[in-house]
């Protein structure tokens, strides 16, 4: 009588561990397989320096705001120091113009006032010609100045009335008072009464003394 054979069983666990047996076994397949591809790529691919267009545009984009920094620091350094302006009295039409908001028509005004100030004292005064806003002086007085120098005083013993009348700050009828006070027999007086005349009896800008000369 032949015996019956006994079916092969697994238990529970074994059936475990042989599943988690060739789960380990395909994770290692697969990393073998990642890392070799990878490494084919580094070592064989001659395109393995290129930058996509993406990763460029970050690049490009860094570099540029790398760039814009180091020239505002540099715009800073330069800000600290002197910078030259030119001298508004020796302003030509040409040099005026190149000032934004400023065309021939308000170029020749600017020189003509100047003419009848016998030069600016102060670029304050552009704030009294024609067509002139205040923006538009407030970009002169970055590009221009008053030097001394540049001024021509006047004898105000000698000056007749036509060239008195060229002065600032001075109205015709005290122009007329000082000619008056000129023609008597001991004159104006010394300089320092003179001073007083037109800074304390007529009340003027100390500025107005630079168009003057007393002797």
């Amino acid at each position: 009588m032949k015996q019956k054979r006994t079916p092969f069983r697994i238990s529970n666990e074994e059936r475990k561990g042989v599943l988690f047996l060739l789960l380990v076994l395909c994770v290692i397949k697969s990393l073998h397989s990642l890392l070799a591809e990878g490494y084919q790529q580094v070592i064989f691919n001659p395109d393995r320096f290129e930058v996509s267009s993406e990763e460029k545009k970050v690049i490009d984009t860094t570099r540029l705001e790398n760039v814009l920094l180091a020239s505002s620091t540099d715009l800073i350094t330069i800000s600290n120091q002197p910078i030259y302006k030119r001298d508004l009295n020796r302003a030509l039409a040409i040099d005026l113009k190149t000032i934004r908001g400023i065309g021939p028509v308000l170029s020749e005004r600017i020189i003509e006032y100047g003419h009848s100030l016998n030069g600016y004292t102060d670029v304050n005064q552009l704030y009294r010609v024609y067509g002139l806003d205040s923006i538009v002086v407030d970009r002169i007085k970055e590009a221009f100045e008053i030097k001394s120098d540049t001024i021509i005083p006047m004898n105000i013993r000698l000056a007749s009335r036509e060239e008195l009348n060229t002065l600032p700050y001075l109205s015709s009828s005290e122009i007329e008072w000082l000619i008056s006070l000129r023609d008597r027999p001991e004159g104006l007086g010394s300089k320092e009464f003179v001073t007083n005349l037109l800074l304390k009896t007529l009340n003027k800008n100390k500025k107005l003394l630079v168009y003057l000369t007393y002797e």
